[in-house]
């Protein structure tokens, strides 16, 4: 039942986020209000997903993050299904990888992994997200088996179009929510009283 659901609202989502013609400046207004609210610290270490097809595109935020910090984690898919963390610190070190993702070089990464433990806030895209943070990803479960492994007191935000917010998201009880969810016009702080 919960499946099926998911089903429905993932494909609705993807007609939705397929139709905007203008997701460009809508991405733009995105990565502005993200960090007007969460200003980079001089310690704080991002991961910042890579964005790909009309996702809300994130290589404006990339580029910010190298230029405050000199290094973005970003994410790869790896074999076993687990998500790769690289410290990137440029964007020349990404070619286009495993789903059309571009992902590190493959010939850097071993020496540029980041551990889970090491991340304070994490960028993430879903298909689909509610008020309370749940979230729909593409279905894989790349980022479902990555939030476990973060620290408690990591800073998890959604981004997504306005087109992507859902009254009510299914979740399950393995569902890591999201702390926070920015579009272009709003930003949520989740809660499971939303």
């Amino acid at each position: 039942m919960v499946l099926a659901q998911k089903n429905e609202i993932r494909r609705l989502a993807i007609a939705r986020r397929q139709a905007l013609d203008d997701a460009e400046p809508r991405s733009e207004a995105i990565g502005r209000r993200l960090f007007e609210e969460f200003p980079i610290g001089k310690e704080a270490n991002w991961l910042v997903y890579v964005s790909v097809r009309k996702e809300v595109q994130t290589m404006n935020i990339l580029e910010y993050v190298l230029r405050e910090r000199g290094q973005v984690v970003v994410p790869y898919c790896l074999a076993d299904g687990q998500l790769g963390l690289f410290r990137l610190t440029e964007l020349e070190q990404l070619e286009t990888g495993a789903y059309g993702i571009r992902e590190p070089i493959a010939a850097l990464r071993a020496k540029r992994t980041a551990s889970p433990e090491s991340i304070d806030t994490i960028v993430m895209p879903g298909v689909a997200f509610d008020r309370r943070g749940n979230r729909i990803g593409y279905g894989k479960g790349y980022f479902d088996r990555l939030l476990p492994r973060l620290r408690d007191d990591c800073t998890k935000i959604g981004l997504a179009f306005d087109c992507q917010v859902f009254p009510e998201v299914p979740s399950e009880p393995h569902d890591v929510p999201v702390d926070h969810l920015i579009t272009e016009t709003q930003s949520f702080r989740c809660s499971a009283e939303a």
